[in-house]
């Protein structure tokens, strides 16, 4: 995209372009005096090469080589500091300045205007069209991000039942596992985690340990608890830190990866569900560099929330966390082809459809019969415009398809980019063969911060249960690394196979279209519903 000047002095950052969100109102502008914080990202020293499984880059590497010269931070420092903003804190590793200052000290020096917006319930600062910068920092900025608020979530109601009671039914007497169950349904290999870091990245919400630990007690695991890091990265509302749901979800995935990886270290960045908050989560990571990421959240491609900058952005910190041989985990969605957007199209989640990412689809497994099919429940829309819930899974139209993944499906919309394909692995995700955890009450008229026993559903469940086997396999000695390649290539030990069809269980019934949308049904073999499919453990170990 080419950059015009708009006049001697700035330029248009390129990928900046902002529309207004669909049904939101705008309320006036933005109070000047209000503060604002942004995060400016300026350019690496080399361009990235594309991963290599098989020879990750050392993190000193990676920052020497790869990371911010001083002398950009420096000078786009000086520069903001000029314009009458304050450099609160910046990083060569990361490529990043945070910037602070009042609202109009923002709108004069990117030559925006911000605005108060509601959307439904929701109130946030907005923008729209581009941003400018200073034309001596052409082609040193790469992105500028926190102008605008919006939050990049689409939520349908939470998938989970309420569980009455301490009491654990026999297994024959009930569908849903506890993780330690799937664990061993999955054939996952005998390990704890030992000497593992499990990152996973949250958006909203709060850790409650009261909760882990009546899980803990009760939800059929040994030993004392693991630790858990809870790391605030951006400073939370307390409306934020409270939401019920992004609680839920932070509880979930703790619950699971602890249950399955006892003696691994967790770390549980919490930031806003914003640009920005994506932004400094995965900068996060990539200080850290954790042994393998999960991320329980995407959000549908093609509908405007996702500027150009942050795709490049999320995609490029997600190329360097591939190359140092860290496996990002990121769930397909819970809302099937029509990803509830509701245009009658198919979508896809990004980051999912990230081409450095592992993506994680569902599956329905039925512990009494052993069989497992797409997760596919009601009409494949959560409510509250929905009636169940169901995998995510297609083609991007926002990421090409990576040379590496050499399978042939098409769009189901006719004349859409033949894109990368969504997910590359599969594990129970339904609602009715879920997952037991303890956590925020899921009725909305139960009373504020009341927790119970309940079963969940969802591909932010499988996600963490992937990360958790990619670490049991690292503790062992295997050599996983960047893992999503891999499962497209044959070796000699998977007997000319593809690793994937090796070591996942293949489904080949069910379908995740849902809603108006045209959606991807199973097949033998990789498909656009659940990919490879659901793991074995062992054949992984075998193979690896």
């Amino acid at each position: 995209m080419t950059k015009h000047q708009t006049q001697d002095t700035t330029v248009r950052l390129s990928g900046s372009t902002r529309i207004q969100r669909p049904g939101s109102v705008i309320l006036g502008r933005s109070d000047p005096q209000d503060p604002c914080e942004v995060t400016i990202k300026v350019r690496r020293k080399a361009e990235l090469p594309e991963p290599d499984p098989d020879h990750p880059i050392s993190r000193n590497l990676l920052v020497s080589k790869y990371g911010a010269d001083p002398k950009d931070i420096d000078r786009v420092e000086r520069e903001m500091e000029s314009l009458g903003l304050k450099v609160i804190s910046k990083s060569a590793a990361t490529r990043s300045l945070n910037v602070a200052g009042s609202v109009g000290a923002m709108e004069k020096a990117f030559r925006v205007e911000l605005f108060r917006v509601k959307h439904e319930d929701v109130l946030y600062r907005g923008r729209v069209g581009d941003i400018f910068i200073p034309r001596s920092l052409e082609g040193i900025i790469t992105g500028v991000f926190g102008l605008d608020t919006r939050p990049m979530i689409k939520r349908g109601r939470r998938l989970a039942l309420q569980i009455s009671g301490d009491t654990v039914p026999p297994a024959n007497d009930r569908l849903w596992f506890f993780p330690t169950e799937l664990a061993a349904e999955y054939r996952f290999p005998g390990s704890d985690g030992s000497g593992q870091t499990v990152g996973i990245l949250e958006f909203g919400g709060h850790y409650d340990v009261n909760d882990l630990q009546h899980f803990w007690k009760l939800g059929g695991t040994a030993g004392p608890a693991p630790a858990v890091q809870p790391k605030n990265i951006e400073k939370l509302t307390p409306q934020q830190a409270s939401d019920p749901d992004g609680t839920g979800e932070t509880m979930l995935d703790i619950e699971i990866v602890a249950a399955l990886c006892p003696k691994a270290a967790i770390n549980a960045y919490f930031s806003e569900f914003t640009e920005r908050g994506w932004v400094a989560n995965l900068d996060a990571a990539l200080s850290d560099h954790p042994s393998v990421v999960s991320v329980s959240y995407s959000y549908p491609e093609g509908i405007g929330p996702w500027t150009q900058q942050t795709v490049d952005q999320v995609n490029d910190s997600l190329k360097e966390l591939a190359n140092a041989g860290i496996t990002v985990c990121v769930s397909s969605g819970d809302d099937g082809s029509d990803d509830m957007v509701g245009d009658g199209k198919a979508h896809v989640g990004f980051p999912a459809s990230s081409p450095y990412v592992l993506a994680v689809g569902g599956t329905s497994l039925n512990r009494h019969t052993n069989s497992e099919v797409v997760w596919h429940e009601g009409n494949g829309v959560r409510p509250p415009n929905g009636t169940g819930g169901s995998t995510g899974g297609g083609v991007s139209i926002m990421n090409p398809r990576p040379a590496w993944q050499n399978v042939n499906i098409a769009s189901a919309d006719p004349q859409a980019l033949q894109g990368r394909v969504v997910p590359d692995v599969a594990a129970d995700a339904a609602l009715q063969t879920g997952y037991r955890m303890f956590g925020p009450n899921p009725d909305p008229n139960a009373p504020a911060g009341s927790s119970v026993w309940q079963t969940v559903g969802g591909t932010s469940a499988a996600t963490p249960l992937w990360a958790a086997l990619i670490a049991r396999l690292q503790q062992t000695g295997k050599k996983v690394g960047f893992l999503t390649p891999r499962l497209y290539q044959p070796t000699a030990a998977t007997g000319g196979k593809p690793l994937g069809s090796f070591a996942c269980h293949d489904i080949t019934d069910g379908t995740n279209a849902s809603g108006n949308a045209p959606g991807y049904p199973a097949a033998v073999g990789f498909d656009g519903a659940t990919g490879w499919g659901s793991p074995i453990g062992q054949n992984f170990s075998q193979a690896l």
